[in-house]
């Protein structure tokens, strides 16, 4: 049985093949495999990143990540803005997975997204930022989004942070490198990752509420958390059938008791009637 580890490292090599699919001399294949190679997501649960890095937003001011988060759940995702393949893919599916989030982007939640490209500035950022705000759903997407620029050393501190490993291969010019999120805490920390581009609404959902630790979402969205687990090989919310099954054994011997405690009252006060 292949351990998580190593499916993950293989879909993720499958990813980033996908974005250098322009890359088809023969010549090259000894650095596109080198560049494969370096593509992939090391999942850090629980690793901190770096608040005070400070970025370029769409409009050409300098922000720190501190700033951004804002003490709030965070998708945070590295992306390259100019990606002739899968990156506007990536982003217009971003935008319109998140209309079916009944959280709100900019107010119960953050979005950041960040470009790997050194060489992209706010121009690249603006782009970018106008297909997540035409691929929402819900009314104008303005101001929900945070899509930055930066030096590569903030690139590097970032991508090091949350084990995104990319690679840039210099012969075509292009990055091999993976697709997903991140998922931080308020407090900047990895809660979990959505790898690829098979999650949905209903995962970005689960993954906000769980790294809001209880302070997003209703009674019944913390118990439908509680249906679904991570799991790091496929980088999706799957359903728990065992906890299920757990949950809902626990419901039949609370609704039994609810029911023999009813039995037993009556019995008291019919037998009480009788007496008289």
């Amino acid at each position: 049985m292949k351990r998580p580890g190593a499916m993950l490292s293989r879909l993720a090599r499958v990813q980033a093949l996908l974005c250098l699919l322009v890359i088809g001399a023969a010549g090259h294949a000894a650095n596109q495999d080198e560049a494969l190679s370096q593509a992939s997501v090391d999942q850090k649960p629980g690793a901190q990143v770096p608040l005070a890095l400070r970025f370029t937003n769409s409009e050409g001011k300098k922000v720190s990540l501190a700033q951004l988060i804002d003490g709030k759940p965070t998708l945070l995702e590295l992306a390259w803005y100019s990606c002739p393949n899968l990156c506007d893919l990536s982003l217009r599916r971003l935008g319109s997975q998140l209309s079916d989030v009944k959280y709100r982007p900019g107010e119960d939640y953050q979005v950041v997204t960040v470009s790997i490209d050194p060489g992209e500035g706010p121009r690249q950022a603006a782009h970018a930022r106008r297909m997540l705000d035409q691929s929402y759903h819900d009314g104008d997407g303005g101001g929900r989004w945070h899509v930055l620029t930066g030096d590569r050393a903030a690139i590097d501190k970032l991508a090091a942070a949350i084990g995104f490993r990319y690679q840039y291969h210099a012969a075509s010019g292009q990055f091999a490198h993976p697709a997903g999120l991140a998922v931080l805490t308020g407090a900047g920390k990895v809660s979990s990752y959505l790898l690829g581009l098979l999650f949905d609404g209903h995962d970005l959902q689960l993954a906000l509420t769980h790294a809001a630790k209880g302070e997003l979402g209703s009674v019944t969205d913390q118990i439908v958390l509680r249906c679904f687990h991570f799991d790091p090989a496929k980088g999706v919310y799957t359903l728990d059938v065992l906890r299920v099954l757990n949950i809902a054994c626990l419901l039949t011997v609370l609704l039994l008791a609810i029911l023999i405690g009813g039995l037993f009252w009556r019995r008291r006060v019919h037998g009480g009637r009788a007496d008289d």
